[in-house]
C-alpha cells in the first residue's frame, strides 16, 4: 500500500487532464472474499468485455525484472519478455493459445504497459471481443502503479461487509488465522482505494457493495454497465452457465457456489458464525470503515471483549513464533 506520494502521482494524472475513453481499461478490485471473481465472471458474460482469471501481482513482479531482458525499444527485446511471460502458470490458466505475435504490437501504448495491454487484446479477441479488464484483489495495494500504466484506467471496488470477508478469508488454505490483522488489512485496503477513488473522481472510480449485488445482481449491475460505457446486457445475469470455460477446474474448489445464482445466504453469515467477543475486537479495529461503508456496527462504538482480546493476540504471537527460522 502507498503512501502520500502515491496519491500526488495520481493526482498528476486526475480526470481533468486524463479523459478514459471507451476503450480505457477496466480494473477490479476489492479484499479477498469480497466477490471480486463473481463480479469478474458477469462483467466477463458481457459480449463485449473480456476479463480473465486474475494474474495475482504478475506485472508487478516483471516490471522489477525488466533489466533481464533488455530496453523494450529493441524488438529482440519485446519477444523475450512475451515469451518469458507465455510461461507463467497464470497466464497458461487463461487456457487460451496465446502467441507471441498476437501480442506484440497489438497495443499502442508504449513499454512495459504495451506489453501487458497487448497480452489481454490478445485474449479479448480470442473470445471475439474488444475491450478487456483486470481483477485481482492485490491491485488495492498496487493501484498507484496500475495507475501510472494506465492513465485512463477505470477503478471498480467492490465491498464486502470485512466480517464477512475475513471469516471466509481464515477458512482458506491461504487465508492465515489471524482475525485481529485481517480486520486492519480490510480496515486499510478499504479506506485506501477510497482515499484514491476521490481523487479519480466518479468518470473513473465506481464502488459497489457484494451485499447489494447478491441482493439484486440486475440493480448493480446496470448503474455499473453504465459507467463502464457498456450497453445493458442480460447475459451478465447467466454467468453461472459458463463456469466451466471460465474457471479453471483445479481453481473450482475456492468459489464452489459459482455454478449458481447469487446466493443471498452468502450475506452477513458472521451473524451466525462469529461470536459475540470476536466482533467487537473486529469493530474496535474497523468499526468506522464499517459504519462508513454502511454496515451494521455496536451502538456506542465497541468495548471490552478483554479475554477474547488476549485470546487472538497470543494466537498471533503462537503463529508469528511459528514462522520464525529455527537457529541452528
Amino acid at each position: 500500500m502507498g503512501g502520500k506520494r502515491d496519491l500526488d502521482a495520481i493526482r498528476a494524472n486526475r480526470p481533468a487532464d486524463v479523459v478514459p475513453t471507451d476503450e480505457s481499461p477496466i480494473f477490479v478490485t476489492g479484499f479477498q472474499r469480497s466477490g471480486t471473481t463473481l463480479l469478474r465472471l458477469m462483467l466477463d458474460s458481457h459480449p463485449e468485455l473480456a476479463i480473465p482469471l486474475d494474474t495475482t501481482g504478475l506485472w508487478a513482479r516483471y516490471e522489477r525484472r525488466l533489466d533481464e531482458f533488455g530496453s523494450l525499444e529493441n524488438p529482440g527485446s519485446v519477444r523475450r519478455l512475451v515469451d518469458s511471460l507465455l510461461e507463467e502458470e497464470r497466464i497458461r490458466l487463461w487456457n487460451v493459445p496465446l502467441q507471441p505475435e498476437q501480442i506484440i504490437g497489438a497495443s499502442e501504448r508504449p513499454g512495459f504497459p504495451g506489453v501487458i495491454e497487448g497480452f489481454y487484446l490478445a485474449y479479448a479477441a480470442a473470445h471475439g471481443k474488444a475491450r478487456w479488464g483486470d481483477k485481482d484483489p492485490g491491485s488495492m495495494l498496487r493501484l498507484a502503479t496500475v495507475l501510472r500504466w494506465f492513465p485512463d484506467a477505470r477503478v471498480v471496488h467492490i465491498v464486502r461487509d470485512g466480517r464477512d470477508a475475513c471469516m471466509s478469508l481464515l477458512k482458506q488454505e491461504f487465508g492465515g488465522n489471524d482475525l485481529l490483522h485481517c480486520a486492519e488489512q480490510w480496515r486499510e485496503q478499504v479506506w485506501w482505494v477510497r482515499q484514491i477513488g476521490s481523487i479519480l473522481g466518479p468518470d473513473r472510480y465506481f464502488e459497489l457493495r457484494y451485499e447489494d449485488l447478491v441482493e439484486n445482481p440486475e440493480g448493480a449491475l446496470r448503474p455499473l454497465a453504465a459507467f463502464l460505457r457498456l450497453a445493458w446486457s442480460p447475459e451478465m445475469l447467466e454467468y453461472h452457465r459458463r463456469v466451466g470455460s471460465a474457471v479453471p477446474d483445479e481453481k473450482r474448489h475456492i468459489w464452489p457456489l459459482l455454478d449458481r445464482p447469487p446466493q443471498e445466504a452468502a450475506r452477513y453469515r458472521w451473524k451466525r458464525e462469529m461470536s459475540n467477543g470476536e466482533r467487537v475486537c473486529f469493530e474496535k479495529r474497523a468499526g468506522r470503515v464499517l459504519a462508513e461503508s454502511g454496515y451494521e456496527v455496536l451502538a456506542g462504538g465497541a468495548s471490552g471483549a478483554y479475554r477474547t482480546e488476549l485470546v487472538l493476540a497470543l494466537g498471533r504471537v503462537r503463529s508469528a513464533l511459528g514462522r520464525r527460522p529455527r537457529r541452528g
